[in-house]
């Protein structure tokens, strides 16, 4: 197993929740993180199993899927809402930390390979 796929298949709920927000930060270019570290969350929203969300239902991914593909004003419109619906459960400090605390592991998944 990769160590994105162990990273991801380790978070909780509530860290995929994050993973699905940070995903759609990327996607509408709201995220102030440099490429390298949009590659690295994108790839753990990819690696991402199926899960009960306790913030989003399934066409999120639909909907994340057609800006990655098609982006328009409509679909970033939407990311948007989706973005800030879930900013508001979540928190920016509890983002910082779910970020700080994936990089750490992804660290130690590495090392341990």
């Amino acid at each position: 197993m990769k160590p994105i796929e162990k990273v991801a298949s380790d978070l909780d709920i509530f860290a995929r929740d994050c993973a699905v927000t940070v995903a759609l930060k990327i996607t509408d270019d709201s995220c102030k993180m440099d490429d390298e570290q949009r590659a690295v969350f994108m790839a753990l929203y990819d690696a991402l199993d199926p899960y009960e969300s306790q913030i989003f239902d399934e066409s999120i991914h639909t909907l994340i899927r057609e800006a990655r593909s098609t982006p328009t004003a409509a679909l970033y419109a939407q990311i948007k809402k989706e973005r800030e619906m879930a900013m508001a459960i979540i928190t920016q400090e509890k983002m910082k930390s779910f970020k700080s605390s994936v990089r750490a592991s992804l660290l130690i998944a590495e090392l341990s390979t």
